[in-house]
C-alpha cells in the first residue's frame, strides 16, 4: 500500500513539473509571432532630400530654422508573418514634406561669399512644399528571430530591417515672391517643361521610389505591438520639389501662359532678388541640379495588432 502510494506521488510529482514546463514553453512563445494578419498605423516626421534646402544632412538638422515648420506623414498598413523573422508589409501613406533655402542661413552668414555652396542656397531663396501620397509593399526581416526556438527570439524587443518597392503621387507648392502664400507650381512650368524644343518635357506626379527601413520593435502583449522605423526612400523624379535644371526667360511665360500665371510664375521660378543678395537671374543659369534624383525621409511610431491564425505554425 505504501509502494503504492509513493509510486503515485511520483507519477503526480512528474505530470505537474511536465505540466509547468510545456505552459513556461508556450508562455515564452507568448512573444513569437505566429503566421497571420497584423492591422497597424504609423505617425510621424518627415524630411525631404531635393534641390532645395542644405547640401549636407548635418546641416538640414543642424540648422537653427528646421524647428520652424515641421512636416508630418501618417497612414494605416497590414502585415502578413510568414515566419517569426520575415513578414511582408502592404501600407498606405499620407502627409506632407518641406525644405527651404533659408535652412542654409547660418552657414552663409557667417562666410558670405559669392562661391560657397549654403550662400548661393540661400540666395536662391527656394521654398518647397510637397503633399504625397504612397503606397508601398514592404519584405521585413528580422534576424533575431531566424530561429524561433533561440532564446534571442524570445525577447520582446527585436530590431527589423525592410526593402521594397513604393509608388506615390505628388504634388508641389512654392511660394510667390518674398510673401507665404503658397501656390502649385506643376501647372507653371517654371523651368519651361513642355514648353517645346529645347525644354524639358513635362514631369509625371507619379513616380516610382526603393524604401529602405530600419526599425525597433517591442511586444507589449499577446496580440500588441509597439515600434519607431526610419525610412528613407529613393525616387525616380527630380522634381519632388519642382526645382530641377535651368532658369528661362520670363517671355516664355507669356508666350505660354495666361498672364496672370505667367506673372505668378515670374515670381516662384526666381526669387533669388527678394533675399537682397542677388538680381534677377539670366535664362540658362542653374536653378538646380539634374544630374541627382530627389528623395524624401520618415521617423515614425508603429503600433500594430496581430490577429492570430488558428493554423499551426509550419516552422514548428
Amino acid at each position: 500500500m505504501r509502494s503504492r502510494s509513493l509510486h503515485f506521488l511520483l507519477v503526480l510529482l512528474i505530470s505537474m513539473a511536465t505540466s509547468y514546463t510545456v505552459s513556461a514553453q508556450n508562455a515564452s512563445r507568448i512573444y513569437i509571432e505566429p503566421n497571420g494578419w497584423s492591422i497597424g498605423t504609423d505617425i510621424g516626421m518627415s524630411d525631404m532630400w531635393a534641390d532645395v534646402g542644405t547640401k549636407s544632412m548635418m546641416d538640414h538638422y543642424g540648422n537653427s530654422h528646421y524647428l520652424d515648420k515641421v512636416a508630418f506623414v501618417g497612414g494605416m498598413f497590414g502585415r502578413y508573418t510568414v515566419h517569426p523573422c520575415f513578414a511582408l508589409r502592404y501600407m498606405l501613406n499620407y502627409g506632407t514634406l518641406y525644405a527651404t533655402d533659408k535652412w542654409n542661413e547660418d552657414k552663409a552668414k557667417v562666410a558670405p561669399t559669392q562661391g560657397d555652396d549654403a550662400f548661393q542656397r540661400y540666395a536662391r531663396n527656394q521654398t518647397a512644399k510637397t503633399i504625397i501620397f504612397e503606397n508601398s509593399l514592404l519584405m521585413e526581416f528580422t534576424p533575431g528571430r531566424m530561429n524561433p526556438e533561440s532564446k534571442s527570439a524570445h525577447r520582446r524587443g527585436q530590431f527589423y530591417v525592410a526593402a521594397g518597392l513604393t509608388y506615390l503621387h505628388f504634388e508641389n507648392y512654392s511660394t510667390i515672391g518674398a510673401s507665404s502664400q503658397w501656390v502649385k507650381t506643376y501647372d507653371l512650368h517654371l523651368e519651361g517643361q513642355g514648353f517645346g524644343q529645347g525644354y524639358p518635357p513635362d514631369y509625371n506626379r507619379w513616380t516610382m521610389a526603393a524604401p529602405m527601413a530600419l526599425g525597433y520593435r517591442w511586444d507589449i502583449g499577446q496580440h500588441l505591438n509597439l515600434g519607431i522605423e526610419f525610412m528613407y526612400r529613393m525616387t525616380f523624379t527630380d522634381y519632388l520639389d519642382g526645382v530641377s535644371g535651368k532658369y528661362i526667360s520670363p517671355v516664355e511665360y507669356q508666350l505660354h501662359l495666361s498672364p496672370k500665371d505667367a506673372n505668378i510664375a515670374y515670381q516662384v521660378a526666381d526669387k533669388e532678388v527678394y533675399s537682397g543678395y542677388g538680381s534677377p537671374n539670366i535664362p540658362g543659369n542653374k536653378r538646380g541640379n539634374a544630374s541627382n534624383n530627389d528623395s524624401y525621409s520618415t521617423l515614425t511610431i508603429t503600433f500594430y495588432y496581430k490577429v492570430f491564425s488558428a493554423t499551426h505554425e509550419w516552422w514548428h
